[in-house]
């Protein structure tokens, strides 16, 4: 019995200390795909990008929708670093793959080239359609500041060596229901 219990302890104790790994390397890696993104660091963003995605949107591909999203001849966007925030949800472990989702706090900057007509209706579109919590409009810029709780969600398996990558969550979870059954899409809630 006391052969048991001790077997028992052992492997409680070893689960805690894995899923403490687990976590402490999460926070590390997340903490490194949010600076690479608000740096627009094309190469670390790829680098904590989980790699499925590549298979649909090559990286040059990418780079360059990245480029004309960010600067096109209509407005440029900033990420603002901030303080993150990071809140990480429990580790679920399905099909021998890891997934997490951790929200965080995101801020932009959205710098219009031509005068703005109807700022308040622009606020309000952002609000909607981006579920930004706050959005102001500074005339003398002629920009918006948008801030909003973004999501990403972790995955570690065999494709990643069992390290952390990451996607953005969409509001419609297209980009994670191409790369992942729908099984895992149930099971996840998306």
């Amino acid at each position: 019995m006391k052969t048991k219990i001790l077997f028992f302890a052992f492997f409680l104790i070893q689960t805690i200390a894995v899923l403490a790994q687990d976590m402490a390397s999460l926070k590390t890696e997340a903490l490194k795909s949010y600076k690479a993104s608000v740096n627009m660091n094309f190469d670390d963003i790829f680098a904590t990008t989980y790699p499925k995605v590549f298979d649909i949107i090559p990286q040059d591909q990418m780079k360059k929708m990245f480029g004309q999203m960010m600067e096109n001849e209509q407005f440029s966007i900033k990420l603002v670093e901030v303080e993150p925030n990071f809140s990480f949800g429990e580790i679920k472990k399905i099909e021998e793959k890891s997934f997490c989702f951790i929200d965080h706090n995101n801020v932009m900057s959205m710098k219009f080239k031509e005068p703005m007509e109807d700022a308040e209706s622009m606020i309000e579109i952002f609000k909607s359609s981006m579920n930004a919590e706050k959005v102001t409009y500074d005339k003398l810029t002629n920009s918006f500041r948008i801030e909003m709780r973004s999501t990403l969600i972790a995955v570690a398996d065999d494709l990643t060596k069992n390290q952390w990558k990451f996607l953005n969550k969409d509001k419609e979870n297209k980009m994670f229901s191409m790369l992942f059954d729908a099984k895992i899409v149930k099971a996840l809630g998306l």
